[in-house]
């Protein structure tokens, strides 16, 4: 199903769903897990899989939070760089401390 959003961060991302489309996320919802292919404005594709963090029914939607768990390949990369060349450097996570400032999946 295709869902969208405007809510994406480098830990996670929240979509909205229809009502009348919910039955359909039953057994995603009940495991706590979901993939999810999220195509990005520069069109390249991330897929991740993510734990469900929340549903909030709002209206004739539902709002699902979800928290990236794994990446595919190089998924997390391409996140980070999408993130660091549309809203700065300042938007992704700091490093921890000892440890390099790169990122892998």
């Amino acid at each position: 199903m295709d869902f969208y959003t405007n809510n994406l961060s480098a830990y996670g991302m929240q979509i909205a769903v229809p009502a009348m489309r919910m039955s359909a996320l039953t057994a995603d919802l009940n495991a706590r897990l979901m993939n999810a292919t999220i195509t990005l404005p520069n069109h390249q594709y991330v897929t991740a899989t993510c734990q469900v963090a929340y549903v909030l029914e709002r209206g004739n939607d539902y709002l699902i939070g979800l928290y990236f768990k794994k990446f595919l390949d190089d998924g997390l990369d391409q996140l980070f760089s999408f993130i660091e060349y549309d809203m700065g450097p300042q938007y992704l996570p700091a490093p921890k401390q000892n440890q390099p400032a790169t990122f892998s999946s």
